[in-house]
């Protein structure tokens, strides 16, 4: 939480290059995305569509805000966001600041950014997508990361 790319850390132990992936890039904003596909969120008695404890915590809070917001039946993309999805957007303001503070203050030669907001923090099961982003960003700063290398 408090070092989320830890560059001041491989500087330390020695590094000479430092090729950083943050994860953090793409998460401001990403619980209040409704109506998306890749966000779905279940409104007015729905069930959430995550499993285990996250869906159990996201279900309960879900009941919570809807019997405090009762006679809400706005299209999901104008609803308030619940109780969850604020405590969620807050914390990944303060993740990407603490990101972008730390990173400002000791930069890696390059930052990797893939594009994963859309995978929930417990979707295991959607590992195949995040390796896959994960190989088409170093793809795509193949050439920058290649430049590195040659002059390092």
């Amino acid at each position: 939480m408090v070092n989320p790319v830890p560059v001041s850390l491989c500087r330390a132990l020695g590094a000479d290059l430092v090729i950083a992936v943050n994860l953090n890039s793409n998460i401001v904003g990403k619980s209040f995305n409704k109506g998306k596909e890749d966000a779905p969120t279940a409104r007015d008695g729905e069930k959430s569509t995550e499993s285990g404890i996250v869906g159990k915590i996201t279900d309960t809070v879900r009941e919570y805000t809807t019997a405090v917001f009762q006679g809400n039946n706005k299209p999901p993309e104008l609803q308030p966001p619940s109780l969850l999805e604020a405590m969620a957007g807050a914390v990944n303001i303060t993740q990407d600041r603490i990101t972008r503070s730390r990173m400002a203050g000791d930069p890696p030669d390059i930052v990797l950014s893939p594009w994963v907001a859309h995978l929930g923090l417990l979707e295991f099961y959607r590992a195949d997508e995040a390796i896959l982003e994960g190989r088409e960003c170093v793809q795509r700063m193949g050439l920058e990361i290649k430049h590195l290398l040659s002059r390092g």
